[in-house]
C-alpha cells in the first residue's frame, strides 16, 4: 500500500499513531464485558477411575497430585453422578490445588463447585451433623480466606448431603493463577472430612495490552502440572524431537496490528528550478521478535550466537509454533489457514514520488504484523509453555507513506551556496594535464584549450 500525501497532512494522520506506537487492525475477540468458560482440569475427579463402591489414590491434574483418595461415584454418591475428592484423608487434613488455564492477570473469576459433608463410613454423627470446614483460596500474598463450612449431614453416617453451585470469585494476580481447596477439620478421625467435585469456572477477561512493544514481550512462563518450571527446561524439551511438542494459539490474546512508522531510503532534498520525480527501489525487512529468544538475551545465555530469533535457534519449536498458528483457523480473524506463520519478510516496491522545487521528500513504511499468544504443551511429561511471538503479518500489506514539504532555513541556504569548483588552470605554468594546446597559436593571439578527460 502507497499513500502519496503532504507533509503537514502525513502528520497530522499518523499523529495518534506514533503516540500509541501501533494500530490495532483485528479487535481481539475477548472485550472486558464477555464471560466465558475456564476449563478446569479433571474437575469431576473422574481420573483415576475409582471403583462404584470404592476409592482410587491420587486425582490426576490437582496437586499434590500423589496424596489423598477419590470416592467412586456410588460410595460419592453425587446426584450427577461424579466421583469426588476427599479432603482428609488417612489421618491428615489435605489440601488440593490446581491452576486455572488461559486466565490472564486482571481478570474477573468465578469458581464454582460442590460439596458435601464426609460419607467414610468410619465417620461419627457429631463430626457431620453441623457440617464440616475448609477454605477455598487464591494462592498469593493476599489476605487470609474465609471458610466455607459444608450443609450439615444426614443422621445416617455414610449418606451425602450434597450443595451444588457454591462459588468463590477473585480477580487473578498472575497468569494461569492457582486456587486450593484445605481442610480445616481437625478432629478425631481424620478420614472423615469434605468431599468437592464438578469444579468449574467462568472468567471475564481482562482487555488485551495492546501497549506492550515488540521489543519487550512479556517473558515465558513453564510449568510442570501446577508446579513452575526453569522455562529453558521446557523449551528444549520441545525442542528435542518434531512432535514433543504442540502449540496452541490463544485467539483471545493474539491479533493483528499496524507498527510505528519508521523512515526507509534516503531524504531527497530537490534544490533545482523544476520537479523531480524520485524513481527509487524500497527494500524493507520485517525481522521476527519472541519471548524466548528475548528470555535467553536477559539471562545472557543468547540461543545460538548469530542467530537472532528462535526459527533460527530452535527450528523444531518454530515448526510446531507455525503448525499450531495454521491449524488455528476459523477460530479467530487473527488467524488463518490463508495466513502462514511467517518468521521474516522482506518486501521490495518500485517507487516514483515527485518532489517540487525547493522541497524535501522521504518514505516512510508501516509494518503490518501480527501478536502470536500460545501455549506448548507435552502430555507426556506435563510441560507446559507459554510464550509470545511478534512476527510481519503476511495478510495485511505494509503502509508506505510518502513525505514532502519546505525546505527548513539550513537547507535552503545550503541550496542557494555557490558551486565549488577549481579556478580556471593556467595552461602555460599549471600542472593540469588534462589541458592541452590545440596547434600553434599565431603570433600575439590567446591560448585555446580543450578539455579531453573531464
Amino acid at each position: 500500500m502507497v499513500l502519496l500525501m503532504g507533509r503537514r497532512l502525513a502528520y497530522r494522520t499518523l499523529a495518534p499513531l506514533a503516540a500509541a506506537g501501533l494500530v490495532l487492525v483485528t479487535a481481539p475477540p475477548s472485550q472486558a464485558a464477555d464471560t466465558v468458560d475456564v476449563p478446569v482440569l479433571n474437575g469431576t475427579f473422574a481420573q483415576p477411575a475409582a471403583p462404584d463402591n470404592g476409592t482410587s489414590a491420587g486425582h490426576a491434574d490437582w496437586s499434590p497430585e500423589n496424596t489423598g483418595v477419590v470416592f467412586g461415584r456410588a460410595l460419592a454418591q453425587h446426584p450427577l453422578g461424579h466421583q469426588a475428592a476427599a479432603l482428609n484423608w488417612n489421618g491428615a487434613a489435605l489440601s488440593l490445588r490446581t491452576r486455572l488455564w488461559g486466565v490472564k492477570a486482571g481478570s474477573t473469576v468465578t469458581l464454582s463447585w460442590d460439596d458435601s459433608p464426609g460419607v467414610d463410613r468410619r465417620c461419627r454423627p457429631e463430626q457431620v451433623k453441623d457440617g464440616q470446614t475448609y477454605n477455598v483460596s487464591l494462592i498469593t500474598t493476599g489476605p487470609a480466606p474465609d471458610p466455607v463450612v459444608t450443609t450439615k449431614g444426614t443422621d445416617t453416617v455414610g449418606t451425602a448431603n450434597w450443595t451444588s453451585g457454591r462459588t468463590f470469585e477473585f480477580t487473578a494476580t498472575e497468569d494461569n493463577p492457582m486456587v486450593s481447596f484445605d481442610s480445616a477439620e481437625q478432629r478425631d478421625s481424620l478420614s472423615c472430612g469434605p468431599l468437592i467435585t464438578n469444579v468449574t469456572a467462568r472468567q471475564t477477561p481482562a482487555p488485551v495490552d495492546q501497549r506492550i512493544r515488540k521489543e519487550q514481550l512479556p517473558g515465558p512462563k513453564a510449568y510442570r502440572g501446577n508446579d513452575r518450571l526453569e522455562p529453558s527446561i521446557a523449551v528444549d524439551d520441545c525442542e528435542g524431537s518434531a512432535t514433543n511438542c504442540v502449540f496452541t494459539v490463544d485467539n483471545r490474546s493474539s491479533y493483528r496490528y499496524y507498527g510505528q512508522t519508521r523512515i526507509v531510503g534516503e531524504v531527497y532534498i530537490n534544490c533545482t528550478r523544476n520537479a523531480v520525480v524520485d524513481d527509487r527501489r524500497m527494500e524493507n525487512t520485517e525481522p521476527p521478535y519472541d519471548s524466548l529468544t528475548q528470555y535467553y538475551a536477559l539471562k545472557g545465555t543468547p540461543l545460538v550466537p548469530n542467530r537472532s530469533d528462535i526459527s533460527q535457534s530452535r527450528p523444531n519449536l518454530a515448526a510446531q509454533a507455525a503448525a499450531g498458528f495454521s491449524t488455528a483457523g476459523g477460530n479467530s480473524a487473527a488467524v488463518s489457514t490463508n495466513n502462514p506463520l511467517t518468521w521474516s519478510r522482506t518486501t521490495t516496491k518500485q517507487l516514483g514520488p515527485t518532489i517540487q522545487p525547493g522541497e524535501m521528500s522521504w518514505i516512510e513504511v508501516q509494518p503490518a504484523r501480527e501478536r502470536v499468544v500460545g501455549t506448548f504443551t507435552n502430555a507426556r511429561n506435563k510441560y507446559r509453555l507459554d510464550a509470545v511471538f511478534d512476527v510481519p503479518s503476511t495478510s495485511l500489506p505494509d503502509r508506505y507513506y510518502q513525505r514532502s514539504g519546505p525546505l527548513t532555513e539550513t537547507e535552503l541556504q545550503r541550496c542557494g551556496a555557490a558551486r565549488p569548483t577549481a579556478g580556471t588552470p593556467d595552461n602555460g605554468a599549471g600542472t593540469d594535464k588534462r589541458l592541452i594546446t590545440v596547434g600553434t597559436p599565431p603570433a600575439g593571439a590567446a591560448t585555446r584549450s580543450v578539455l579531453l578527460d573531464p
